[in-house]
């Protein structure tokens, strides 16, 4: 893989940019893994109506994982951002640390992607949606939240932690951290 700026002057990074997780099916360094439940309507018309995401795990020197909370009633995840079709995922994940928890960050990898597939039972309606999930290191080498200055509106509140916090939601790939 290539090293790259991108247009907005943030760090380079040993990742591509990834516009079309579809074109990454096939590559043997990228796990790409699919799903498909058979739901409800409903559930397929609300799949329908959300947007892929990007997805980070840092683990600080102490082998703990990073877990935000975007407001006081958000469950605790991993730093995810929503990505609009034709958008970079690399991108979308690396401003979203940046402006919410303060760190610039290094995307070293690729960890894998998630493919999941809702349809109802007859088969008429399906939907689906993307999660791509890079592994990354903050580029000052710091892991300290609290000097950590967002550029944008802050999370309510980030912590390291050891094992997946009690009513966290666990998107695809953050098992991949968590020992």
């Amino acid at each position: 893989m290539t090293s790259h700026h991108s247009e907005d002057g943030s760090p380079p990074t040993t990742v591509e940019p990834v516009i079309d997780y579809e074109s990454l099916r096939n590559r043997d360094d990228i796990p790409f893994h699919e799903q498909t439940d058979v739901v409800g309507e409903e559930i397929v018309e609300q799949v329908a109506d959300l947007a892929d995401l990007a997805g980070a795990g840092i683990t600080n020197r102490d082998g703990n994982l990073l877990f935000r909370r975007l407001t006081d009633t958000c469950s605790w995840k991993i730093p995810v951002e929503t990505v609009e079709p034709g958008k970079d995922f690399a991108t979308a994940i690396t401003e979203h640390i940046r402006e919410t928890i303060g760190f610039t960050v290094e995307l070293d990898a690729i960890e894998g992607i998630w493919d999941i597939h809702v349809r109802t039972a007859d088969g008429e309606k399906t939907a689906s949606r993307g999660f791509v999930i890079f592994s990354a290191s903050p580029v000052s080498g710091s892991y300290d939240l609290a000097a950590a200055t967002p550029e944008g509106d802050p999370v309510e509140n980030a912590g390291w932690f050891d094992e997946l916090p009690a009513g966290a939601d666990e998107i695809p790939g953050t098992d991949l951290f968590i020992d």
